[in-house]
């Protein structure tokens, strides 16, 4: 077996246990990680439904209010409104009168047009009931008694809801909303209600939706359950579901419940103080880790297959050609009985060291033949080396440049992928924490409202770094694009003016705008040109303390020529150089003032480059700086290509 073989299948074998010890370790890891993922999405739509349950019942607390502030309503008549409070099934007849039918077919005609609404009802002082439907059963009921009636006396003037109760006559479990009638004296002479079942209740749930489509749980403050898809469970205590966890479930605001089978993922409402949960299979979570081990694994395989590439690759250089190079040393010496072979090894170790002991053997033979042809012999083998050399030197040049040239364009896709695969995520930071901040989801205090507002500013500081990045390795990669349309500048410059004055203004400093209306057009991409001066201003106003921002643009023969001049700290000339390189800053060190990724000037610098422009500055340290920009005049098509070559990029 060659030694190439022997390596190859070393590196498959090592291959072959770094993939089984990541396929083992990797599984718990993702766990976690993808748990944390769902939960987090499960909550934010939890925050949803809770934000349309509320506003459900918040829109039956108005409608009852409505109700009990209509005159067929509160009519003090009542005197002959159906009574229950002696009522018998065997003996009991309705005999309703035209004002208690008004009454009724208002209370059904609200019935009707909320589905959702089990019974609408109302009961007087002196013991009558009005109901929008007649009862089940015409047993003797006082309601008077019941707890949506002595709830809503204790709370005249208030829209209130009862804690879940049962119904007399059916198995239905009810949630009232109630309010009192109450006369010109502030008497109560009734109260007014809707009723609103717990089977309703999961019903409207259902059709609201469903975090992560999964069966969803409501259960109140006190572990009453008050919707589920399971009836049996409805009125029951959430320990029956949950058991030991029902006291972390009723004590936490939010988190995960493990069951046997499933996640439970709940959120308490701010509002209502209600639990809603969500269930989330096992096997959702399980899909997930599985597609992200497949992806890993396979990203695994791939480097470890670049990895055994290389290698050989080496090894080809550094170990086979050397000892294939020694071999026909020896075998042309064997054959042509010449002496005077050039015997170099260029390998590590053993091989270097078989080199040279085979040189030592062929020049202790070779002793008592050099006499006269010493000198000779000596030049032939410096004129060899040296035309050896210079070709090794010349392949080892050749070599280098492809390989930094190889990773270059793999550095510039790299950033540019990963900036891509940044800006995603960031953006959905950006969006919720928005959301959030506008108490879409409910009210904030003003520490959350504090917190989740540096979230934002710091996720919309980092998109506008990514964008740099981006934009620096498309420039670099040659695979930036530019319009070629007519750009006034006067125009231009105003807009930037007025993005940067609120800046400098908080800072106090004053921005003089002098701009000559006549300076004209230019050829070029109208964005990256504000990009470029809103680049040149902002740096203005942060490295400015006091003083002024100057900003003139005029016409100078066939270029249209801005300056941006500050009386900031300046720029000395030792770091004029380095100013418009990327990543590379004046103000530099752990304990530097001004914040900032150096990829702003560089950038500029290049945009205007590419629309056949030039950026000059003159700066004084403490008096200030001045940037100018020269950009040729419209005279029709710039002509440039919209894919520049990475070489002219980067002079």
């Amino acid at each position: 077996m060659t030694l190439r073989s022997r390596v190859l299948l070393l590196y498959l074998f090592i291959a072959v246990l770094v993939v089984i010890l990541v396929g083992g370790l990797l599984p718990s890891t993702l766990q976690a990680q993808h748990l944390d993922a769902v939960s987090s999405e499960s909550i934010v739509q939890l925050r949803h439904i809770d934000f349309a349950l509320s506003n459900f019942l918040d829109e039956a607390r108005y409608d009852v209010l409505e109700l009990s502030m209509n005159p067929v309503v509160r009519t003090p008549d009542d005197a002959r409104f159906t009574s229950f409070l002696n009522a018998s099934e065997e003996t009991f007849e309705y005999s309703i009168t035209p004002s208690e039918q008004g009454i009724i077919d208002l209370f059904q005609g609200y019935q009707r047009s909320h589905p959702y609404v089990s019974s609408v009802y109302m009961g007087r002082e002196n013991g009558a009931f009005v109901r929008s439907f007649p009862r089940a059963r015409p047993t003797a009921y006082d309601p008077r008694d019941r707890p949506w009636y002595v709830l809503g006396r204790a709370n005249p003037g208030q829209v209130v809801k009862t804690d879940p109760y049962r119904a007399v006559t059916t198995p239905d479990v009810n949630i009232g909303i109630v309010t009192a009638l109450v006369d010109a004296n502030g008497t109560v002479f009734g109260v007014v209600g809707a009723d609103i079942t717990l089977v309703n209740l999961t019903s409207y749930l259902t059709s609201v939706g469903r975090a992560g489509a999964g069966e969803m749980l409501l259960v109140d403050a006190n572990g009453t359950v008050l919707a589920a898809q399971d009836p049996s469970l409805l009125f029951g205590d959430v320990e029956t579901i949950l058991g030991a966890h029902a006291r972390a479930f009723l004590e936490e605001d939010e988190g995960v419940v493990v069951l046997e089978d499933r996640y439970l993922v709940y959120y308490t409402s701010p509002e209502l103080g209600w639990k809603i949960g969500t269930y989330v299979p096992f096997d959702v979570i399980g899909q997930r880790v599985n597609d992200s081990i497949q992806n890993v694994l396979l990203f695994v395989v791939l480097a470890l297959g670049l990895l055994i590439a290389l290698t050989l690759l080496g090894l080809e250089y550094l170990v086979i050609r050397p000892l294939s190079s020694l071999t026909q040393v020896s075998r042309q010496i064997a054959e042509t009985g010449d002496l005077d072979q050039d015997i170099r090894v260029a390998g590590p170790g053993e091989i270097a060291t078989l080199g040279q002991s085979f040189r030592a053997m062929v020049e202790k033979i070779g002793t008592e033949e050099r006499g006269r042809r010493e000198a000779l012999a000596e030049l032939q083998a410096h004129r060899d080396n040296l035309e050896l050399v210079v070709a090794e030197r010349t392949r080892d040049l050749a070599l280098a440049k492809e390989q930094a040239e190889s990773a270059d364009r793999l550095k510039s896709a790299f950033l540019a992928t990963m900036s891509h695969e940044l800006r995603t995520p960031l953006n959905s930071i950006i969006g919720f924490s928005g959301i959030l901040l506008q108490e879409l989801a409910g009210p904030l205090n003003p520490e959350q409202r504090k917190q989740l507002g540096m979230v934002y500013d710091s996720s919309e500081h980092l998109l506008a770094l990514i964008n740099d990045v981006l934009d620096i390795s498309k420039i670099e990669a040659g695979e930036f694009t530019l319009a070629d349309e007519s750009v006034s500048i006067p125009a231009v410059v105003t807009m930037a003016v007025a993005t940067v004055r609120p800046l400098a203004e908080r800072k106090g400093l004053a921005i003089e705008l002098a701009v000559d209306p006549e300076a004209g057009e230019v050829r070029g991409d109208r964005r990256r040109i504000e990009q470029v001066f809103l680049n040149l201003l902002s740096n203005a106003v942060k490295f400015t303390d006091q003083g002024h921002v100057r900003v003139e643009c005029s016409r100078q023969g066939d270029h249209v020529v801005t300056s941006i001049g500050d009386t900031g700290i300046g720029i000395s000339e030792n770091d004029l150089d380095r100013l418009f390189r990327p990543f590379s800053q004046v103000d530099t060190g752990l304990t530097r003032q001004y914040e900032g990724t150096g990829l702003g000037l560089s950038i500029s610098k290049k945009l205007v480059e590419m629309m056949g422009g030039t950026i000059e500055v003159e700066s004084e340290v403490g008096r200030g700086s001045t940037f100018s920009v020269r950009l040729p005049a419209d005279g029709g098509s710039l002509g440039y290509s919209v894919k520049l070559a990475p070489n002219l990029l980067l002079q």
